[in-house]
């Protein structure tokens, strides 16, 4: 999806992610709080609706690992679609967050792996070790991460949120909007970048969000097909637009899939252990 190529520079690693030979732990890797850290005020309101929705806030710090095939299809300008790329991730939530995400290139096989304290990269198990492969690689994994355990994410320490009003979508679900935006010195992200997330009034349901990346650049996301696992409500699909300042809708840009979800599945450490070589 757009979003995720986008993701090596939106929370991620943001247009400039730290450079990996001096890594720094995310907010996001700290143990879960005893509760939401939310305001009491409308967009406050209408994040606790929102986890309530998605399985609410117990079921969701209760878990301690997942796994998850992942399938992205990217689409070219021209609206024809490219080749597939399916990879199965695996996270360590907490005390601290761990990631590994793999897949086949071409024949090749890809690992990326954040081990809380340190990022890399391996091809065919080979260590890569050019700063961009680093880089890749914490900033997959933490992208990965945060899209994925939305909209618990927007209680981290460091989110600002703000109520942005009230519009209809264009199947004419009503959604509350809320502005998150991240203090300078949360993640690699912080101050760099704005969120709004779009939340049916009725439910609470995640609807769609819209990302200001850049200056005069900003993508739109659709959340279709919720599926249900371990008490837990996730958006199966997530259709990824080109869009304007407004939100509206340009060019497809990227389909993503989330299969085969499973919690609290044992992993190993050796799984993020950095090879020799």
């Amino acid at each position: 999806m757009r979003m995720f190529t986008l993701f090596a520079l939106v929370l991620l690693a943001a247009c400039g992610p730290r450079a990996a030979e001096e890594p720094s732990p995310s907010p996001s890797a700290k143990a879960a709080q005893p509760g939401p850290n939310l305001p009491r005020d409308q967009a406050g309101e209408a994040v606790r609706r929102a986890i309530a929705f998605h399985g609410g806030w117990d079921a969701w710090a209760g878990k301690r690992t997942v796994e998850f095939q992942k399938t992205t299809t990217r689409y070219r300008p021209d609206g024809t679609a490219e080749a597939p790329r399916t990879q199965y991730h695996r996270y360590v939530l907490r005390p601290e967050l761990k990631a590994r995400i793999e897949w086949d290139d071409a024949g090749r096989k890809v690992v990326l792996v954040n081990s809380g304290g340190e990022a890399w990269k391996t091809v065919d198990g080979k260590l890569a070790g050019a700063p961009e492969d680093r880089n890749q690689a914490r900033n997959s994994t933490f992208g990965s991460h945060y899209v994925f355990n939305m909209p618990w994410k927007l209680a981290d320490p460091g989110a600002h949120l703000a109520y942005a009003g009230r519009e209809s979508l264009t199947d004419g679900t009503a959604v509350d909007k809320v502005r998150v935006t991240y203090a300078r010195g949360t993640g690699d992200a912080g101050g760099l970048h704005a969120w709004t997330y779009l939340f049916d009034v009725k439910t609470g349901r995640l609807a769609a969000n819209l990302l200001s990346y850049g200056p005069g650049k900003y993508d739109y996301t659709e959340y279709r097909d919720d599926h249900e696992t371990g008490g837990l409500r996730f958006a199966a699909r997530r259709l990824d637009f080109e869009a304007g300042e407004k939100g509206k809708r340009g060019p497809k840009a990227s389909e993503i899939v989330y299969q085969h979800i499973r919690f609290d599945v044992p992993l190993p450490d050796g799984l993020f252990q950095r090879p020799r070589s």
